[in-house]
């Protein structure tokens, strides 16, 4: 497709709608037809649209499928039927509807586990979703949370946050003083002793880790600007 060209919208049809927005391409399909039927509609407005257009891949769409469910193997041939000129890539399939396993994931990823004691060294406490310490994390303990971790007292163990790949997940402590910390797949080593990081613990102040995107790497900050980067990390997925 040359970029003075343009993909035909606002068919009549019921099955299929393309429409333009100032973001790109949207293609809405009905969630009350049968698949087939849908499927059939899109294979035809998809080859009426690239008819005779260069395939340079340069047109990007997002495709609402409403309140209908797609498992992969129906995501794979919607997508497949709109790239099938090879002038369209499909950047993303939404859906209103997602399965009750699905549900249930989001659901822990998003709670919070809390822990009224101490994490001892040589224990390690697993959770999904966010990690709330009401105690302190000892050398050699380890916490780990596919979300956030929070410590009430003083984190001197091992700190693990984000561990499905969440490069957004934080750490955080009222004293943070970690002999190790991860968060996603990015590592923190203190170089400090035994002693040296006991010894820190007296006069820090309360913090938390995150990873910084342009540096990529963790990076400490006091506790108070902590609202500032939820906000912001907020704004930026608007």
């Amino acid at each position: 497709m040359n970029r003075g060209e343009r993909v035909k919208t606002g068919y009549s049809n019921q099955f299929v709608t393309i429409k333009g927005t100032k973001e790109g391409l949207i293609v809405h399909l009905d969630d009350r037809c049968a698949y087939t039927e849908l499927m059939d509609e899109l294979s035809a407005k998809m080859t009426e649209n690239m008819n005779g257009n260069e395939q340079n891949k340069e047109v990007h769409v997002r495709v609402h499928v409403g309140k209908r469910y797609v498992d992969d193997g129906q995501r794979e041939e919607i997508r497949s039927t709109i790239e099938q000129s090879g002038a369209i890539i499909v950047s993303e399939i939404v859906s209103d509807v997602i399965t009750m396993a699905e549900a249930m994931k989001i659901k822990e990823d998003n709670q919070i586990q809390s822990y009224p004691h101490l994490v001892r060294s040589g224990q390690v406490l697993s959770v999904k979703g966010d990690a709330l310490i009401l105690g302190d994390v000892n050398p050699g303990g380890t916490v780990e949370a596919t979300g956030d971790v929070f410590v009430l007292g003083a984190l001197k163990g091992t700190a693990r946050a984000g561990t499905e790949g969440n490069n957004e997940a934080v750490v955080a402590a009222a004293i943070l003083a970690p002999s190790q910390m991860m968060i996603a797949d990015h590592l923190y080593l203190t170089e400090l002793t035994r002693e040296e990081l006991a010894k820190e613990a007296t006069y820090t102040w309360p913090r938390y880790a995150y990873v910084d995107k342009e540096q990529q790497a963790i990076e400490f900050h006091p506790m108070g600007s902590l609202a500032e980067l939820r906000k912001q990390r907020n704004k930026d997925r608007e």
